[in-house]
């Protein structure tokens, strides 16, 4: 076992220079969204620390230094609000940090300080014989592991909820909602409260004895490592992306609207106008600020219109056109051999799953299904 727990402490070294490489990249890379690349950086930064901890331990600095291991021990609850700052911050890049709301993110890490603070200091004669404040003085790290894992419970709920309001809100200005709904994101957060997961079980299978502790560490560290190398060089990909204002509720988004109820009959007529005769629904890329550019409206109206007057979501208006343009298509026998890939594509879906997801959702049958007996 302190065979494999040397192996992976020297290969987690190699990987913490590669963490800070990568955080640099970050950095100063001047694509993307800058704030939630500065923000990987932080945690690509801390994960370099945490990584080398292994080698810490080998080279006996803890025992020279017993103050350093405060920091090392508590490392891991950094990395849930950081993860959660970087998604707040990929979806909308004007998201600023509130200092008043988000140093409570903070806390759990002030905790897992004291509690390895507690432990230096009586770890020799402790003052307490036994109960709970005994617990934490005699083993801060299992109450690093169990604040660690109430932690990334808590996060991964959280950074859900945040995924998931995000892709509802696209759907109000984007009539193709793949690229922008992050859902390359959502995985890894999954393989990310995965690792997690497992290793508080084997954590605890073994009842946190010391140098299994070591070993399952390394391991962690490892794995999270490589998951985090993949969303950061995934982020340097990512194209400047501002998510859409959503203000909370139509009332409140609407309160001050100087649109007029003529106004907005003289913009539904058009607009329905124009996508009977110029079908833009067929470009994949159509989007709401975009088709009002087209109509020399404003995008707030032209939503308002779409909203409260057509009674959809832009997603879902646009979408429609596209779904009874390849209904159409289907049904023509004299198209039969047509393969679905080309009926979507040229319907405005940008992938055969989109259009199959998309057109189960509003008809409640599959293409294929539909191609088979149209009048069904």
């Amino acid at each position: 076992m302190e065979f494999y727990t040397r192996v992976l402490s020297y290969v987690n070294l190699i990987g913490a220079f590669h963490a800070l490489v990568q955080a640099l990249l970050l950095w100063f890379v001047p694509r993307g969204n800058r704030r939630a690349n500065r923000i990987m950086a932080a945690f690509l930064l801390v994960l370099a620390i945490g990584m080398s901890h292994g080698v810490v331990a080998l080279a006996g600095i803890f025992q020279t230094w017993p103050a350093f291991a405060i920091l090392m021990g508590t490392l891991p609850l950094l990395y849930g609000p950081l993860f959660f700052f970087y998604v707040r911050a990929t979806i909308d890049a004007r998201e600023s940090l509130r200092l008043s709301v988000d140093a409570l993110h903070g806390v759990p890490f002030l905790l897992g300080l004291a509690a390895y603070g507690t432990f230096l200091v009586w770890r020799e004669d402790p003052p307490f014989g036994s109960g709970a404040v005994a617990s934490v003085i005699r083993a801060p790290w299992e109450v690093v592991a169990a604040l660690t894992t109430l932690q990334t419970m808590v996060y991964v709920g959280r950074i859900h909820g945040l995924l998931r309001r995000h892709a509802e809100a696209v759907k109000s200005s984007y009539s193709t909602i793949d690229t922008v709904t992050l859902g390359w994101l959502r995985w890894r957060l999954t393989v990310y409260a995965i690792i997690w997961a497992v290793a508080i079980i084997m954590m605890a299978a073994v009842g946190f004895e010391p140098r299994v502790l070591g070993l399952v560490s390394q391991l962690v560290f490892f794995l999270v490592a490589l998951n985090t190398f993949v969303t950061g060089y995934r982020a340097m990909l990512e194209p400047i992306f501002f998510g859409p204002d959503q203000p909370a509720g139509p009332a409140r988004r609407y309160e001050r609207s100087s649109l007029t109820p003529e106004d907005a009959e003289r913009h539904k007529a058009r607009l329905l106008a124009l996508m009977e005769r110029n079908k833009p629904y067929l470009d994949p890329e159509v989007t709401l600020p975009g088709l009002a550019q087209t109509l020399d409206a404003p995008p707030a109206h032209l939503s308002r219109v779409i909203n409260e007057l057509l009674g959809k979501n832009f997603f879902e208006f646009i979408n429609q056109y596209r779904v009874d343009a390849a209904r159409q298509r289907l049904a023509n026998r004299d198209a039969a051999g047509e393969k679905l890939i080309t009926v979507a594509l040229e319907c405005g879906f940008n992938s055969l799953s989109t259009f199959n997801r998309v057109f189960k959702d509003l008809t409640g049958r599959t293409p294929s299904d539909y191609r088979r007996n149209p009048t069904a």
